[in-house]
């Protein structure tokens, strides 16, 4: 492949262009096939036919599991299971305490409002002269020591 560079200024720049040769099909060369004989070609040493068999033999083979590591692989297996089953078990339980927990607020709060009302009730029977009303109501007459 020839290149050649273009030092020349365009359009005031100094840029060096590169030309590629590109032959068209048109004009190109004609491809001439050439037979080369096969006593010219140079010899490789060829494989023996024992290489080729221990080269399939070796691939051929699968590298044998030991017992043990079988046994490790399934137990590995069912510790993280067990694992999973624990975590899954441990936040069932938790999710069971905090409806629990809502449930006893839930209580709490609407017995402070009970109480709240029975004491402002208290605080209304407390006034003397609803309990004096009450009294006079019922027909009975309060006297009032003033010591």
């Amino acid at each position: 492949m020839e290149v050649s560079f273009d030092t020349e200024k365009q359009n005031g720049a100094v840029a060096p262009v590169t030309r590629i040769y590109a032959p068209s099909h048109r004009n190109g060369p004609e491809v001439r096939m050439i037979e080369e004989v096969a006593e010219s070609l140079p010899v490789y040493p060829q494989p023996r036919e024992k290489d080729l068999e221990k080269q399939q033999a070796v691939e051929a083979e699968k590298p044998q599991v030991p017992v043990y590591s079988r046994i490790l692989m399934i137990l590995a297996v069912f510790l993280i299971a067990a694992t999973a089953i624990l975590a899954i078990s441990g936040s069932a339980q938790i999710a069971k305490i905090y409806t629990e927990i809502h449930t006893l607020e839930s209580d709490i709060s609407s017995y402070k409002e009970k109480i709240s009302l029975l004491r402002k009730e208290q605080s209304t029977l407390n006034d003397y002269t609803t309990i004096n009303e009450a009294n006079q109501n019922v027909g009975r007459v309060m006297s009032w020591n003033d010591n």
